[in-house]
């Protein structure tokens, strides 16, 4: 560096000699000092550039010390087998799962019920006191082909614990069953409004007055064809059901065969119309007939349609609901009726009946949803010469819908007792949210029949009796919960056994107080 500066004051001092004689001393003194100074901060830049690459080059030492480590460890061994075992593709073959189908999906449910009920016999040889637990387990696989064309295959365990059924409708968790397997034809024939399902499913139509799927319980499932047309003006419902079938696979009784019993079946028609033109409101008109050659279709309550005879019947039937925003924080209503009429075969009696439900609530504040609201039940009875109304599949319960605060949840009482058939019954409940994921409720309500019955100490009477109902459930996620419910029923003379099925008896006992506690924890996924 020395070199360099006693160089570069030579250079100056030949290049500029005559007018280097000419200037100050001083001024020359001053500008070598400036030229030092440059190139010692030059030097100094350099040496710490010298110092960063070593401090570099000691780093890289460590890194590579590291990476040898990491290649001598056991999780080098663990990584060199799994790229073995992957490149072996005879190890693989067995996980390979192929189909045309994109996405697939697997949902389900797992639900777990603990009870205890007392007094429901109402001191007869019946009671069923003491706990239970049952449980419904469901596993659904969705395979999506495209945009209009889909299939789903579902199985259901459904029963009490340790029941050693053999059928899973009485209890058996063993017995694996097909509940659903349909195949769904969206957008048919390029319009995205007309579409189909065909096979084995759910039916829900409307509030459920008349057509439920019953997955409070075990569920409710059809054999059946639904067609439909659904635009922003209105949707259009047709359904086809099996409901009993005789033999039909057997050779000698083929369904084209006319001799013999062929074509002796239960099946059902269903038209159903929902105009969607009214703003916050729904308007509904349905009809179907019901071909019961059998007389052995059982409905959601579990009366034989018909009372085991061969009915054939017509159902109309009518439904308004929906919701008036700016009353309070909202007022929702439901106003169904509907009409029965047809003939049992090979009796007097005629199928003549009506039934009617409506419902009103108001929810005070957004907050908390706190919501009164009184329901109404009307079911025409049994008088000698009609048959009354004859329930179908009404949905008595359902799950709690937690996007929609007005669903109910016990329709007519936790505990079962009341029917829905020769009734009148009156409702007021109250449910609140005191937190987002909380809803509790309570309901009190009393029955009495339509028709007088006659009770098993040879008496008539008309009262049924009265229940009250409390109710929880916590939201743990959004596909977890658990709940609670409480029913107390306080019979009257006409309280029925065997939950008001068609031909029981009625108890002729207002003492005992029947209870129904339960505890419930559920999944869907």
């Amino acid at each position: 560096m020395k070199l360099q500066l006693t160089t570069l004051v030579l250079a100056l001092v030949c290049t500029g000699s005559t007018a280097a004689l000419g200037q100050d001393v001083h001024q020359l003194q001053q500008q070598v000092k400036a030229l030092r100074n440059h190139l010692e901060s030059i030097q100094d830049r350099q040496t710490a550039l010298e110092l960063r690459n070593l401090e570099l080059e000691r780093a890289n030492a460590r890194l590579e010390g590291r990476l040898s480590e990491v290649k001598t460890s056991p999780t080098d061994a663990l990584e060199t087998r799994i790229n073995a075992l992957v490149a072996d593709s005879s190890l693989m073959d067995g996980t390979t799962v192929e189909s045309i189908a994109n996405p697939i999906r697997v949902g389900g449910e797992s639900r777990v019920r603990a009870g205890w009920t007392d007094g429901r016999g109402f001191g007869g040889t019946g009671d069923d006191d003491g706990a239970f637990v049952d449980a419904r387990f469901n596993l659904a696989f969705d395979f999506q082909f495209d945009d209009h064309i889909s299939t789903h295959f579902e199985l259901i365990a459904n029963g009490l614990f340790d029941n050693g059924s053999t059928d899973h409708n009485t209890g058996n968790l063993d017995e694996v069953d097909l509940y659903q397997a349909w195949i769904l034809l969206d957008g048919m024939f390029g319009r995205k409004e007309l579409g189909a399902r065909l096979g084995r499913q759910e039916i829900v139509l409307g509030n459920e007055f008349q057509f439920g799927n019953n997955d409070f319980f075990g569920g409710e499932t059809f054999d059946a064809a639904m067609f439909w047309w659904n635009d922003d003006n209105f949707r259009l419902f047709f359904v086809w059901t099996k409901l009993a079938t005789t033999n039909s696979f057997n050779p000698s009784n083929h369904p084209y065969n006319t001799a013999g019993t062929a074509f002796d079946d239960d099946e059902a028609f269903i038209v159903y119309f929902t105009l969607k033109t009214i703003e916050n409101h729904e308007l509904e008109i349905y009809y179907s007939y019901w071909n019961g050659h059998l007389g052995t279709t059982t409905s959601t309550l579990g009366n034989p349609l018909g009372a085991g005879f061969r009915m054939y019947a017509h159902l109309i039937g009518a439904r308004m609901g929906g919701l008036f925003p700016n009353v309070a924080a909202g007022l929702d209503y439901n106003v169904e009726v509907a009409y029965e009429t047809g003939n049992l075969s090979g009796t007097s009696i005629d199928v003549d009946g009506i039934s009617g439900e409506a419902t009103i609530g108001i929810t005070f504040s957004e907050d908390n949803l706190p919501r009164l609201y009184a329901m109404f039940l009307y079911a025409e009875g049994f008088d000698g010469n009609d048959s009354g109304y004859v329930p179908l599949f009404p949905e008595r319960h359902s799950q709690i819908d937690w996007n929609d605060h007005t669903a109910r949840v016990a329709r007519w009482g936790l505990t079962d007792i009341i029917p829905m058939i020769n009734v009148l019954a009156v409702q007021a409940g109250f449910t609140f949210r005191p937190r987002s994921d909380w809803i509790v409720g309570m309901a009190g309500i009393y029955a009495w029949h339509d028709e007088n019955v006659t009770t098993v100490g040879g008496n008539s009477a008309d009262n049924i009796g009265f229940e009250v109902d409390l109710f929880a459930e916590h939201k743990i996620n959004d596909q977890a919960t658990v709940g609670m419910g409480l029913g107390l029923f306080f019979p009257d003379d006409g309280a029925p056994l065997g939950n008001g099925a068609i031909g029981g008896a009625f108890v002729d006992n207002d003492d005992d107080v029947a209870v129904l506690f339960y505890l419930q924890s559920r999944v869907v996924f």
